[in-house]
């Protein structure tokens, strides 16, 4: 059989043969153009997906270095922590580690009062306070390189006598230490004492007008960081809630989180939860009031500061934001917001 029909010329319905590679893309752009299009747009589809995820996570891994660098250094507070410190201490955001306390120097020159509030708006810090002999050279050092004659304390004056010199917020008194210069405390001064840091009289103390301008130095404890709290306190984490419920309920509510209703145990402490309230509010505290003079405190923790001052509707602890104090309601019927306080792992 003859295979000259292999020869045979096309019809000419028929495309001749594509021979050449320009004429090849030529045809397969001309018939598939739209099936190409598609492609490159889901190539840069894909291509933007890559890149978006692949900063992301160098971002997150960036973040996460600077906060582990960051821990290495200063609560806080409260909110930012925190400054190193030996150990597992810390202190609170622009607050610095000296003798296990936390101490932030305040330049700008307030009367005594001023100097209080501006503390406490600092997580509820006091004016600093100078226990023994270390502490008073170690405030020396402290302000050495700042540019101030005179720094406002925590000491305030009622007597000729200077051992009755009380610490802010009841915190002590100078019976075991004080470092007045000659002829002070005098009470035809002044009721505030202020710290010299300057001359032959740096590091003593003396007594003047409350309305006079100095800068200041705030005072807070330190304590265990843990960078999932918010409100750290001395070795402890605060953590407040908006919604109202009565003692028991309160209780229970902070039990399920392993957490307990707070107890107070000093003024400082007290100061604190008061200064991580909104104002004008109220909470229940996790205290039984017998007396305005006895009271329990459920999680079971000695009772070693009490701020009661009316116990008449009820035994259950209630606190007042606006001035620190504890009132007693029925523990059935009134509710209010709450406060759940837990020790901080560690410690």
């Amino acid at each position: 059989m003859s295979t000259s029909h292999l020869l045979e010329p096309l019809e000419c319905d028929e495309q001749p043969d594509i021979q050449t590679r320009f004429e090849r893309f030529q045809h397969v752009v001309s018939n598939y153009w739209k099936n190409i299009l598609i492609g490159l747009l889901f190539q840069i589809v894909y291509l933007t997906i890559v890149v978006f995820l692949t900063y992301f996570l160098a971002r997150e891994n960036i973040c996460e270095a600077d906060s582990t660098s960051t821990s290495t250094k200063r609560l806080p507070i409260y909110s930012a922590f925190p400054t190193s410190a030996p150990g597992d201490y810390s202190c609170a955001d622009g607050f610095t580690y000296v003798n296990h306390k936390c101490w932030k120097f305040v330049t700008g020159p307030q009367r005594r009062a001023d100097a209080d509030k501006a503390c406490f708006n600092l997580d509820g810090s006091t004016l600093f306070s100078i226990r023994n002999e270390q502490e008073n050279q170690a405030a020396l050092e402290f302000v050495k390189d700042q540019k101030v004659d005179n720094l406002w304390t925590g000491l305030m004056y009622y007597a000729d006598d200077p051992f009755s010199c009380t610490w802010d917020v009841n915190s002590g008194t100078t019976e075991a230490y004080h470092n007045f210069a000659e002829d002070h405390p005098n009470n035809e001064y002044g009721d505030c004492i202020y710290y010299m840091t300057t001359g032959t009289q740096a590091g003593n103390w003396a007594n003047g007008s409350c309305t006079e301008t100095m800068s200041f130095v705030c005072e807070l404890p330190a304590t265990v960081y843990d960078k999932n709290c918010k409100y750290n306190y001395e070795n402890y984490c605060y953590t407040p809630y908006n919604q109202l419920e009565t003692s028991r309920d309160a209780k229970n509510f902070c039990a399920s989180s392993g957490s307990n209703l707070t107890s107070i145990h000093s003024a400082n402490e007290n100061r604190f939860l008061v200064s991580i309230l909104p104002s004008y509010s109220i909470i229940v505290l996790g205290g039984f009031a017998f007396s305005k003079n006895v009271v329990l405190w459920l999680d079971g923790t000695p009772t070693i500061f009490i701020n009661a001052i009316l116990i008449n509707r009820g035994n259950c602890l209630f606190l007042s934001s606006q001035n620190g104090h504890w009132f007693g309601y029925d523990c059935l019927t009134e509710k209010a917001h709450f406060v759940c306080k837990q020790r901080i792992s560690g410690q």
